[in-house]
């Protein structure tokens, strides 16, 4: 089963499908996923109240994105199709140069 990812509310982070999760994130700064299969992403909530989610490192599993529109869904929505056993939240990473 697919791992959908997308923004509720103005705080809230969901992870559904295989993994269910909700993230309370009610900061400025971006939130990063990190999924199990590699992939990172990128959560915002931007300044006309949509949740934007941005690939940072594409892992082994397959990854589709629904952009958000304000007058019609108000959030963007990534699917993660693959072996995806867990996901981490957090607001850094590091990586080799």
């Amino acid at each position: 089963m697919p791992v959908a990812i997308y923004g509720a509310s103005d705080d809230l982070i969901e992870v559904d499908g295989d993994i269910y999760e909700e993230f309370n994130h009610n900061d400025d700064e971006p939130a990063l996923l990190g999924f199990s299969d590699g992939t990172v992403l990128k959560v915002t909530f931007d300044q006309d109240g949509i949740w934007r989610i941005t690939p940072v490192v594409t892992g082994s599993a397959t990854f589709t994105h629904e952009f958000g529109q304000d007058d019609k869904r108000h959030s963007d929505k990534a699917t993660l199709t693959g072996d995806v056993r867990w996901v981490v939240y957090g607001s850094a990473m590091a990586s080799a140069k």
